[in-house]
């Protein structure tokens, strides 16, 4: 008897310290510290993508993960024989089946990958992203503390692009992962016009497109919660929040992340009629983020009007290097079509392919379905899509956010290539899912 409420004493802490734990992580997921294990370089110059790194926030992923695994194995082992079978053959199912064949297929990769131990690297992320989503179905993880952990960890990032953009530069760290930001360099993100070269914003993350991506999802999740919420003072709050969000996406000077933003909130108005759903609470939102836009859009109209055109010679050289990557995804794709060349690997192999470029040259292609089919073949791209299509027919009110994610995804790599995108992938995902998870065995 004295043992017992010492044993539930004991996970009732570990599940206040995983529920609270993964909120932090959440907040913190945008900053970018890190430890460089094993730095990488292409002809003098830096790697990014052959580099091995191990986050801050990586480390807390793996305390959360090991929690998470004790509280599940005191559930998992007081049952029968027969209870666990079953409950296995329930797993095996859906979204969850295409999620175990991707991380198999996805280790059978590293067999016919070129560099095996950033194919090693790869896995590993996906593992890690994949057990965000385990931890949000599996553990007692509110998903609206989550949409307000991201929210707020949105309004910071928004705050430092806002200070970034008005003084044209920012502190280095590198215990926060800060780099020199400074539009007179070279490699600098910069809207470049007849007046000169201006900073887009970038938070803490390393190029404003990634923060924008970011930024979209923390608009959404809160014009969603807005709309669900019944308290005024909490509506009130995250209008607020809309209001910085928009304000720091507008200063990243990002197309995919404004044409994304707009796209989703459209089809999620559009939805929300033909469902004849309430719509009287998103007004003010939507207010706001159309009066931010022609706020800015009047006081920076020469930035606009350049990033719009594109036609400036920084945007022209932009757009150029874009179209290029194109062919050659084409060209890995038809060699390897149906395993793909391993995961991880596409950097390393335009490299074997063309050895003669800057390191800076070596870019994946803008486009993470081609990147997926390139670096894992038809067979890892199509389970993808199947997790994507199970995605959409939980039919959560969340699924704004994972459309938000596939046009950004149409313009941008980081959701397959970069520590940051793969762990906020999982993290849509696994809210998508767990507003309509009806899970057995890994749900406690």
């Amino acid at each position: 008897m004295g043992g017992q409420p010492r044993s539930l004493i004991f996970m009732k802490i570990i599940n206040q310290l995983i529920k609270y734990g993964f909120y932090l992580f959440v907040f913190l997921l945008p900053w970018q510290t890190r430890w460089i294990v094993s730095d990488a370089s292409l002809n003098g110059g830096v790697w990014e993508y052959g580099r091995m790194s191990l986050y801050g926030t990586e480390i807390l992923l793996i305390i959360l993960l090991i929690l998470g695994l004790i509280n599940w194995s005191k559930s998992y082992f007081k049952k029968t024989k027969d209870q666990k079978l079953e409950e296995v053959k329930e797993e095996l199912k859906g979204q969850k089946l295409f999620i175990i064949l991707l991380i198999i297929w996805s280790g059978l990769t590293i067999f016919w990958s070129v560099d095996k131990l950033l194919a090693w690297s790869g896995l590993l992320n996906l593992i890690w992203g994949i057990s965000i989503f385990w931890l949000i179905e599996s553990q007692k993880i509110d998903i609206k503390k989550i949409g307000y952990a991201l929210i707020s960890a949105g309004v910071v990032q928004s705050l430092i692009g806002v200070w970034q953009f008005a003084r044209q530069s920012f502190f280095i760290s590198k215990w926060l992962g800060i780099s020199l930001l400074n539009p007179s360099l070279t490699g600098t993100s910069v809207i470049n016009n007849g007046s000169g070269r201006f900073l887009r914003a970038y938070g803490s993350l390393p190029h404003p497109n990634i923060l924008a991506g970011f930024l979209v999802i923390g608009i959404l999740i809160a014009v969603i919660l807005i709309n669900q919420e019944p308290t005024k003072k909490i509506r009130y709050l995250l209008n607020v929040a809309v209001g910085f969000l928009t304000l720091g996406l507008i200063l990243t000077f990002s197309r995919a992340g404004w044409l994304a933003l707009i796209i989703s909130l459209i089809i999620f108005v559009v939805y929300n009629y033909i469902k004849k759903r309430e719509q009287k609470k998103i007004i003010w939102p939507l207010i706001i983020i159309g009066l931010i836009f022609l706020i800015l859009f009047f006081s920076y109209g020469d930035l606009f009007k350049s990033r719009l055109t594109g036609l400036e010679r920084l945007e022209l050289k932009s757009n150029q290097e874009r179209i290029s990557y194109y062919p050659q995804a084409f060209s890995i794709i038809k060699n390897n079509w149906l395993a793909g060349m391993g995961i991880n690997n596409y950097t390393l192999i335009l490299y074997k392919n063309n050895p003669n470029l800057n390191s800076w040259d070596y870019q994946p292609v803008h486009d993470t379905a081609l990147l997926i089919w390139a670096e894992m073949g038809i067979i890892g791209l199509m389970l993808f899509i199947g997790i994507i299509i199970f995605t959409f027919k939980n039919k959560s009110n969340y699924w704004p956010l994972i459309l938000a994610i596939l046009i950004l995804g149409f313009f941008d790599h980081y959701f397959h290539s970069l520590y940051f995108g793969i762990m906020l992938w999982w993290l849509v995902v696994g809210i998508n899912r767990k507003t309509n998870s009806k899970s057995t065995c890994f749900s406690f």
